[in-house]
């Protein structure tokens, strides 16, 4: 982050959206829309001119989809943290999403509030889904079948912990849920992201959509 406030960028083919999304941010004194753009080649423009911390856009767009965009972004300017925006969705386009290097994903139904914890979520580097999205998520997760459990070698508890991670529970959290102790939590924890060779949570759930497990 540059300064004392967080450079936002908007990109979307609706102007009228636009202006919604800056209206919603006026008044955030952390925050500073710094340019908007109806197309992704001119946001790409400004960016190779102008620091930008955190880049808004429409995921889908006739020119160049929020999606390409991203992936063009993170290329180019990697320090830009991307946030997607979308009126609907399907949730095998999270793959594509986490593939490009989203940092979050957003239903264009959220409140105000939402929106503002979700830039602040990814401007400190997590990642941030809508609850809409989240949720499907974890549906996708507990709709796996028995042989990809096996196939994985998580267990049935760690699934759990998985399903809990993914919901932002801290290891506290998550050991009062499941009346175990939280360096148990822990260990599964650690056994979680050796069995599935990831580190964060952006990292274990791009393995669970790669691997056809939601």
């Amino acid at each position: 982050m540059s300064g004392n406030k967080l450079k936002i960028f908007i990109v979307d083919d609706h102007q009228i959206l636009i202006d919604g999304i800056e209206s919603m941010l006026k008044g955030i004194s952390e925050f500073e829309v710094v340019g908007k753009s109806l197309d992704g080649n001119l946001a790409l423009d400004f960016l190779s001119d102008n620091q930008v911390d955190v880049l808004l856009t429409d995921l889908y767009m006739p020119k160049m989809t929020g999606i390409e965009l991203t992936q063009k972004v993170k290329k180019n300017f990697p320090e830009v943290k991307v946030l997607a925006l979308s009126v609907s969705y399907d949730v095998s386009i999270v793959h594509d999403l986490i593939d490009a290097g989203i940092s979050g994903f957003i239903i264009k139904t959220i409140g105000r509030d939402e929106l503002i914890e979700a830039i602040h979520e990814i401007a400190k580097g997590n990642i941030y889904f809508s609850r809409e999205v989240s949720n499907e998520i974890l549906r996708s997760l507990s709709n796996r079948n028995d042989a990809e459990e096996e196939n994985y070698h998580l267990t049935e508890r760690e699934i759990e912990i998985v399903k809990l991670i993914a919901q932002e529970f801290s290891n506290g959290e998550i050991a009062k849920k499941l009346c175990i102790s939280e360096r148990t939590v822990e260990t599964h924890r650690k056994n979680i992201y050796r069995k599935t060779n990831t580190k964060t949570i952006v990292g274990l759930i791009k393995y669970a959509v790669e691997h056809r497990l939601i």
